[in-house]
C-alpha cells in the first residue's frame, strides 16, 4: 500500500502532465487519455487520483496560488507600517508577474481561460482580505484616515492586477498612486 507521500507525489505528476499538456493544447482540446498517455498509465489510475479533469485545473490553480501567497508573505516583518505597505505593494506585483507567467500558453492561441478565471480569482480575493487588514492596521496605528478598507483593497488589487496584466508594473509609479488614493 503507497504511503501518503507516494500518493501525493503521484498525484504531483498528473498535475505536471496535465499543466504540461493545458499550457501546449489548450484546456478543453487536452483529454483525461491524453493525460494518462503523456504518463503512460492506464486511464483508471487517473480517476485514484481526480475525479474529472476539472479537478486537475483545481489542483493547477490552488499550487499556483499557495506560490502566490508565499510571494505576498515574503517579507512583511517590518515595524514600520509605510515600510510594510510598500512591501505588500511590491510583493504583490511580483505574486501577479509569477502568476500571469504560469497562466500563458506555449502559443497565444492556447485557451487557459478556465485556469486564468480561477487562479486570478483566488489570487485577488487573498490578496485584497491581506491588504484590507493591513489597512485595518493602518486605521489603527492612525495612519491611514479612510472607511470601506474592503472597498479599498478590492479597488486597488483589481488595479495592481490589471496593470500587470497588460505589463505596466512601474513600481514607484504604482507606489505613489496607491499611496495617493489612500490620503
Amino acid at each position: 500500500m503507497p504511503n501518503n507521500q507516494d500518493i501525493e507525489q503521484r498525484k504531483q505528476e498528473f498535475v505536471d502532465a496535465a499543466e504540461k499538456l493545458f499550457k501546449k493544447n489548450g484546456i478543453v482540446d487536452t483529454t483525461i487519455s491524453a493525460i494518462v498517455k503523456e504518463m503512460d498509465v492506464a486511464k483508471g489510475l487517473f480517476y485514484y487520483y481526480f475525479n474529472s479533469k476539472d479537478d486537475v485545473i483545481d489542483a493547477i490553480s490552488e499550487r499556483y496560488n499557495q506560490d502566490f501567497v508565499k510571494t505576498i508573505k515574503r517579507a512583511m516583518n517590518s515595524d514600520d507600517f509605510e515600510s510594510r505597505l510598500d512591501q505588500f505593494i511590491e510583493n504583490t506585483i511580483d505574486s501577479f508577474r509569477n502568476l500571469w507567467v504560469n497562466l500563458h500558453g506555449d502559443t497565444d492561441n492556447i485557451d487557459l481561460s478556465i485556469l486564468t478565471s480561477r487562479s486570478l480569482d483566488e489570487a485577488k480575493k487573498t490578496a485584497s482580505k491581506a491588504l484590507q487588514d493591513l489597512l485595518e492596521e493602518g486605521k489603527k496605528l492612525q495612519k491611514l484616515d479612510i472607511e470601506q478598507t474592503k472597498y479599498y483593497a478590492d479597488m486597488i488589487i483589481g488595479g495592481i492586477c490589471d496593470l500587470v496584466a497588460q505589463s505596466e508594473t512601474d513600481l514607484e509609479e504604482i507606489k505613489k498612486m496607491i499611496k495617493k488614493i489612500l490620503k
